[in-house]
């Protein structure tokens, strides 16, 4: 049997392919449930809002109504045009455990949301640090309680999953798929003693830890970054936990229109140039054998012979992609259907061909 150009690259980039979704498959597989305590250390949320007024009306409360003893919530109005403050003000005298800061006037060469993160952790009065957003609440009332179960004397990094609200349409369903594809790539990693991300809208770490690493140092300028990039600098096996279940998740809502949601996928992968060279290898080589996978598939069918070997390949990723994300669902207690997994498939592998070369090429990014 012969074997063209072509042929051996899809086949290499099929075998690494499986490769990836093996590691992936037995990282998932030690994820485990988190529990919750009521009582424990003190714990500050930290939420910068820039014109979120509904999103404050909707999830907020939320995170007052938690079932832990010890919490404070400040949220960070950065230069709001809407009547976020005023929202908040009178909020603030319903909950003693509401702080509100605003920010009126941006330093320069400084990204706003860095910057209302920054005053926020800085005015907090406990180490641990939990981070979300405006646009997100969290799923339980013992939210906080797991991550203060996961903290520890040796502990700077807790990092949980967060998904999409589930609506109808394509959109969101390869949204779902794609939130799901990143949260098995860096929660795998870290059950594997290998972390180099997380999600700022469910995230937690010592404020200690970020004042000693002079925060956002470095890439204070940057839209993004103020989640995976402090992880990936600064997070390692030893100092990082996991909380994994419905108790620990966080829920989002999702964007509406492609071209919203691309401009936002290309302003979270313009960050990761800025990741370690490491990382940035290990989810390069993942993200291009998957577009090679679907782009070379085409052209062996030129080839009956090879096809038969090749096809089977592919049925293999397929199925082992298939059994890790069920595995992952299981773990996280979310829900996807995977009957149209062969159809995400091949869109994922256009959505990382097209919005890899705008993120590569993308010169200023905004936050809102």
């Amino acid at each position: 049997m012969e074997i063209n150009g072509i042929e051996l690259a899809f086949f290499c980039a099929v075998l690494i392919q499986i490769i990836y979704w093996l590691v992936w498959l037995m990282g998932v597989t030690r994820l485990k449930k988190s529990t919750a305590i009521k009582n424990g250390n003190g714990i500050s949320i930290v939420i910068a809002a820039n014109n979120e007024l509904e999103n404050l009306k909707h999830n907020l409360p939320k995170v007052l109504s938690q079932e832990y003893s010890t919490y404070e919530v400040i949220v960070v109005d950065d230069r709001s045009s809407d009547e976020s403050y005023e929202f908040l003000l009178e909020l603030a005298k319903q909950h003693k455990n509401l702080k509100v800061l605003t920010v009126t006037d941006l330093p320069d060469h400084l990204n706003g949301k860095k910057y209302a993160i920054t005053l926020g952790i800085k005015t907090a009065k406990f180490d641990q640090i939990l981070l979300t957003d405006a646009d997100c609440y969290p799923e339980s009332k013992n939210w906080i309680g797991t991550f203060a179960n996961a903290w520890g004397e040796k502990i700077s990094f807790v990092v949980g999953f967060s998904q999409y609200k589930q609506r109808p349409g394509l959109l969101n369903y390869f949204i779902r798929f794609e939130t799901l594809v990143t949260g098995i790539q860096y929660l795998a990693s870290a059950a594997l003693n290998k972390p180099y991300m997380g999600v700022g809208r469910n995230l937690s770490y010592s404020k200690t830890m970020f004042l000693s690493k002079k925060g956002f140092h470095g890439y204070q300028n940057l839209v993004g970054g103020d989640d995976d990039l402090f992880v990936n600098k600064h997070a390692i096996g030893a100092n990082t936990q996991l909380v994994i279940g419905a108790d620990a998740l966080i829920t989002s809502y999702p964007k509406t229109s492609w071209s919203t949601y691309f401009l936002q996928k290309t302003r979270h992968l313009s960050v990761g140039k800025h990741y370690t060279a490491k990382s940035k290898l290990i989810l390069s080589v993942f993200s291009l054998t998957w577009i090679a996978t679907w782009f070379l598939f085409p052209f062996l069918f030129f080839d009956p012979m090879n096809l038969l070997v090749s096809g089977s390949l592919l049925v293999l990723r397929i199925i082992l992609m298939g059994t890790t994300i069920l595995v992952f669902l299981k773990r996280t207690e979310t829900r996807l259907s995977i009957l149209g997994l062969i159809l995400l498939d091949i869109m994922f592998a256009l959505y990382y061909f097209v919005t890899g070369i705008k993120a590569l090429l993308a010169k200023r990014v905004k936050w809102k």
